[in-house]
């Protein structure tokens, strides 16, 4: 017998879900070879085919040169069998379910240019007009699969069987022919046999049925008459409103809850019509038009002109986040509204999650939306737009869903273990489940603060524990915030228990400044100078954090130093009114009297909700106090955050915080209008026992000091204190990194966000010959924290074991 020597190819770490089946096929045949490719789930693609010596190796070389953009590969292994076996033709095997450490799913990827043609060309007659278009290389992927491997009977669109006769050729024949862009994909399908869309009224009638154009018609003029529609998409619903009809937009606002000022993001069909309203960098402008689609936040033109969007779109921001069309829907609808931007903010009641099966769409949104744009394609993992803005050249992820999820990051390090899971902290939560050296964030969840959303992020994190094949007896700890009442916490002891495995509590800032370090490929015993300026987190000694600079490693850490402490007299109502902020700093830096005279002259009884007998309990409550803090309901933060409320009240900018980080972003629009060279004032900070404290106390003095004076815009005062404040911590860290014989220093938290202060402290650090880190790939603010967690947790595992 005839020994034939054959060739298995594996490729691990790879990204199927684009068309990389299809790919191997076509380009193996183009090398004139012969065999079986196969999809081994999580364990990558397993190749073995006959040929000549010099094609297989051309074909090997061809992979990593001309594979799918969207797709990636982390290893070929290339080995010779010996066989009797004779190939006489090139097939794809039907998958199996391979265990392997990587993912092989993508994120939903956006349609792409050969399928927005077929959908606008009348002789494609499946085709024409159909919203749901898909091929190999885009169309919903993350949103859509139950399990791997990635096959269509392991998707939603198991409910859809290819046709098989259809104009001008059937589905089938399409998934079946290898010269075709739909050879292999999983979530295609046409009007013949594919989901469709239904236009209802609020009670749930038909209000039309049958022909997309006579729905899109329909839907487009009650968007135009001002009313909100609910249009359901790839991930969940949107609500759809006219963005220059300020009655609809206000409409939206009452009924959305808590959503006075909050601002909304708008889809345009084309950047063109934004040219004279804002400012947009090659670097945004290709964000917004990558696969990914995120929303970008764009900075506003200062224009005479009348602008085609309302100012209650983003009340007293200078930025507004834009979005480009992703799915056919999405073009469908602008065909019949016209060139204009709309208003596209997520279907749901302030922080309830988005309901994604159309019965509860109905239910959350009957007094959201006036008509419900619904089509029957089942969603089985909700996904919110991703949001981000940048810096320079840099990404500052704020919201990393659609798009991004289930990408993962790779640790700079090997990891023994196999499977670990973080809940996240409180706010803007994300989870995150590690598998060996990689970390795979959850889609965004929000703030953790009802039932709904707590099995929302149960459901996502056991979902990608699901995709990534991890067994029960895989998990070897649960890592979660340290502060011992957030709902994450608690789920964090469910799935201890679950699992029987150790749960470890990792300190809030500490993780901001682990996943940094990762994301930054610090090594396993390097140390870091971190700058932790963010809202509020649990600090090791009760007090509430916010403003830390730690000497980090990824095995423990250091705090060098903070914000000064200050009062929060009655706790979160300082963080809701900050002129009950203000009031308490004032209060504790001068006592009652000299205080008082200054709520005089700033009036700052007419901000708090019950205004003269509200400004005599907080007088009393700090005279009780005996300024022996914490006391009773008056705890302690060094929260640059609450910095920002304070400074963005005294000059203006807010009133009230309505949204998270209202103040500190109507305080960066204020600062953008200003001139930070007309103002001159420096922030000190002292050194005691080792420990550096910035003086926020006689910043906020001299603050007033300068209104008082009237010689100075608040705007020119605003820029010029972003600037110092960033200029006083980059000025701690560097003598920090000096002292410790450390090169680098990074930045993390929300206020990281800011890029006045961002920048200013990046240069600071540049010029005094160090390593400046910052975040490109994981979020800043608390949906990365979750990755940090798990880095904490791993170290604490290792020392343990």
């Amino acid at each position: 017998m005839i020994k034939i020597i054959n060739t298995e190819i594996e490729i691990t770490g790879i990204v199927q879900g684009i068309g990389f089946r299809p790919f191997l096929f076509n380009l193996a045949r183009v090398h004139n070879l012969k065999g079986s490719i196969l999809n081994r789930g999580n364990a990558g693609v397993r190749l073995i085919l006959q040929g000549k010596r010099n094609d297989i190796n051309t074909f090997i070389t061809d992979i990593t040169k001309k594979k799918p953009k969207i797709s990636y590969i982390e290893n070929i292994e290339v080995k010779e069998i010996v066989s009797d076996l004779i190939f006489k033709e090139l097939k794809i095997e039907k998958s199996e379910k391979g265990r392997g450490i990587s993912l092989t799913l993508p994120p939903d990827i956006a349609i792409c240019n050969d399928c927005l043609n077929d959908m606008r060309n009348y002789k494609k007659k499946k085709y024409y007009n159909y919203p749901f278009i898909a091929c190999a290389v885009c169309g919903p992927r993350f949103t859509t699969v139950t399990e791997l491997p990635y096959d269509r009977e392991r998707s939603t669109m198991i409910n859809f069987p290819l046709c098989k006769q259809a104009d001008p050729e059937s589905c089938i024949q399409e998934y079946s022919d290898f010269k075709n862009r739909r050879f292999h994909a999983q979530t295609f399908a046409c009007s013949v046999c594919g989901p469709h869309y239904k236009l209802y009224t609020k009670q749930r009638d038909i209000i039309k049925d049958g022909s997309i154009e006579e729905i899109l018609y329909e839907t487009a003029k009650r968007i135009n008459e001002g009313n909100v529609v609910a249009v359901k998409g790839i991930g969940g619903v949107h609500l759809v409103a006219n963005c220059d009809n300020d009655d609809a937009i206000l409409k939206l606002r009452e009924k959305k809850g808590d959503r006075k000022y909050k601002p909304f993001a708008l889809m345009v069909p084309d950047l063109n019509i934004l040219k004279n309203s804002f400012r947009i960098s090659k670097k945004e402008s290709k964000l917004l038009k990558s696969f990914r689609r995120p929303i970008v936040l764009l900075e506003r033109i200062n224009s005479t002109e009348k602008s085609i969007i309302s100012k209650l779109v983003a009340p007293g921001l200078n930025n507004v986040g834009i979005m480009l069309p992703y799915s056919g829907i999405h073009y469908l609808l602008f065909d019949y509204i016209g060139e204009k931007p709309l208003i596209y903010t997520s279907g749901n009641k302030s922080y309830i999650p988005m309901a994604i099966d159309n019965e509860k769409i109905f239910d959350q949104l009957e007094d959201l939306a006036d008509v419900f744009l619904l089509h029957n394609r089942p969603i089985h993992q909700r996904v919110d737009d991703s949001v981000l803005r940048t810096h320079d050249d840099k990404v500052k992820l704020i919201r990393r869903s659609r798009g991004y999820v289930p990408e993962y990051l790779a640790l700079p390090f090997d990891v023994e273990i196999p499977g670990a899971i973080a809940t996240g902290p409180l706010l803007a939560t994300t989870g995150a489940i590690l598998r060996r050296n990689r970390i795979f964030p959850t889609q965004h969840i929000g703030n953790v603060s009802h039932l709904e959303t707590y099995q929302f992020l149960k459901d996502a994190l056991l979902h990608m524990k699901t995709l990534l094949q991890i067994e029960d007896s895989e998990i070897e700890f649960i890592a979660c915030d340290a502060h011992p009442e957030f709902i994450t916490t608690k789920l964090a002891e469910e799935l201890k228990s679950k699992y029987k495995c150790s749960l470890f509590k990792i300190q809030h800032h500490y993780a901001h400044i682990l996943s940094l370090m990762a994301e930054n490929n610090v090594e396993k015993y390097e140390k870091i100078i971190g700058i932790a300026a963010d809202g509020v987190g649990y600090g090791e000694d009760g007090n509430i954090w916010g403003g830390e600079i730690l000497l980090s490693s990824y095995h423990d850490y250091k705090r060098l130093g903070q914000l000064e402490y200050q009062p929060m007299i009655g706790g979160d109502r300082c963080t809701k009114f900050p002129a009950r902020m203000s009031a308490s700093i004032i209060l504790n830096a001068l006592g009652t009297d000299e205080a008082i005279e200054i709520f005089k002259k700033l009036r700052i009884v007419n901000d708090l909700e019950y205004k003269e007998d509200e400004l005599q309990t907080l007088i009393s409550q700090f005279e009780k106090s005996k300024r022996k803090f914490p006391f009773q309901t008056i705890p302690l933060t060094s929260s640059t955050g609450r910095i920002f409320d304070s400074l963005s009240y005294l000059l203006g900018a807010s009133k009230i915080k309505t949204y998270r980080g209202e103040p500190a972003m109507r305080l960066e629009a204020m600062a953008m209008k200003g001139h930070p060279e007309n103002v001159e004032f420096k922030i000190g900070f002292t050194k005691k026992n080792g420990m550096y404290e910035i003086k926020t106390s006689d910043l906020v003095l001299d603050i007033i000091s300068l209104m008082g004076e009237g010689k100075f815009r608040n705007e020119d005062i605003a820029a010029r204190f972003q600037i110092e404040f960033a200029n006083t911590f980059a000025e701690v860290a560097i003598k920090l990194a000096n002292d410790n014989r450390i090169d680098k220093i990074g930045l993390t938290g929300g206020v990281a966000y800011n890029f006045s202060f961002s920048k200013t402290l990046k240069e600071k650090v540049l010029q005094s010959d160090l390593i400046f880190l910052e975040h490109n790939k994981i979020p800043p603010g608390d949906a990365g924290v979750s990755t940090g967690q798990l880095i904490g947790g791993l170290f604490i595992h290792t020392r343990k074991n």
